[in-house]
């Protein structure tokens, strides 16, 4: 049995970027920002649903950046400057971390809309500790580790409360573990046996990177579910590995506005699978589809909902 899921933030329709900019302009209010906001994550809710979706997100349309959510649920860190997001043209605001932080008493329940899925498997997308350490400007911890090591408790208790709130699946996204150093990899490793006491199921997100150095460190990370972003991978690498766990298989391209055949991503994830026999596998994009023009992401989901159903009539 496959299952399909997304793997981080949706674009945002027309709609609500035009309201978003007459907010920021001062002409128009909150609330019927908030409006907007929830019916785009409604309609997301309900093209996932129609397409076969087995576990579903709200898309994140009210998170500017992967990171700036924390600078309201975290006291300690600031938004920074406007960033280049990796090879991509999308930026992020670099966190600043002005002392020690700690957990404000903002609701988790602002940026995760658990209330808009109330009766089916939802998962929670958030930075890694590693990948939010790395992409920071460390203004308060003595040293990386000591960073990594709060940045994950904090994490920890985000996601206790996530799951509180019926999360089934906590996301966390490590982009930056595919270029690092050796001896980096284990101050990663301790960030998820801290955030792996949750009771959800942990999935370490890699993309926009070959983990073919790290693979054999990475299986080791006390995580349920290993993201491996295809497009950046030869999957040959996973021939000779012993995987021991479940695998989100990133095999729709985010950053592509072409929509592949359904019937060479049944035959890419079935090569996959057949080669390293995870426990279970995911299906989805390689990364976030907020890369692409709402209209085309939106063929994206309707995509990975075909390939659904071919896999499992296999």
């Amino acid at each position: 049995m496959y299952e399909v899921h997304l793997t981080g933030n949706f674009p945002r329709p027309e709609q609500l970027i035009d309201i978003s900019r007459q907010f920021d302009r001062g002409r128009t209010n909150e609330s019927e920002l908030q409006e907007n906001l929830t019916r785009s994550s409604r309609e997301l809710i309900e093209l996932q649903r129609l397409n076969g979706f087995d576990i579903l997100v709200d898309g994140q349309l009210n998170w500017q950046d992967l990171f700036r959510p924390f600078a309201d649920l975290f006291a300690g860190i600031e938004a920074g400057t406007l960033t280049r997001w990796f090879d991509n043209n999308t930026f992020y605001r670099s966190p600043i971390v002005t002392d020690r932080m700690k957990r404000t008493d903002v609701a988790v329940t602002r940026y995760c809309r658990a209330d808009l899925m109330p009766t089916v498997r939802r998962k929670a997308i958030m930075p890694g500790p590693y990948t939010f350490a790395k992409l920071s400007e460390n203004n308060a911890y003595p040293s990386f580790a000591d960073l990594v090591d709060d940045l994950s408790h904090l994490l920890a208790s985000v996601s206790r409360e996530l799951t509180d709130l019926g999360y089934e699946i906590l996301q966390f996204n490590e982009p930056s573990l595919c270029t690092a150093r050796v001896e980096e990899l284990e101050i990663a490793k301790r960030g998820f046996e801290i955030i792996a006491k949750s009771n959800a199921t942990i999935v370490l997100q890699t993309y926009f990177g070959s983990i073919s150095r790290i693979i054999d460190n990475l299986v080791d990370f006390p995580v349920d579910c290993i993201g491996v972003d295809v497009y950046a991978n030869d999957i040959d690498i996973l021939d000779d590995c012993s995987f021991g766990k479940d695998m989100s298989c990133g095999c729709v391209d985010g950053r592509n506005s072409l929509i592949e055949p359904a019937s060479r991503i049944v035959e890419l994830v079935t090569r996959v699978s057949d080669a390293i026999e995870p426990h279970h596998v995911y299906v989805g994009p390689n990364c976030d589809l907020e890369f692409l023009p709402y209209s085309v992401a939106e063929r994206k989901v309707q995509l990975i909902g075909d390939v659904r159903r071919k896999l499992n009539d296999q």
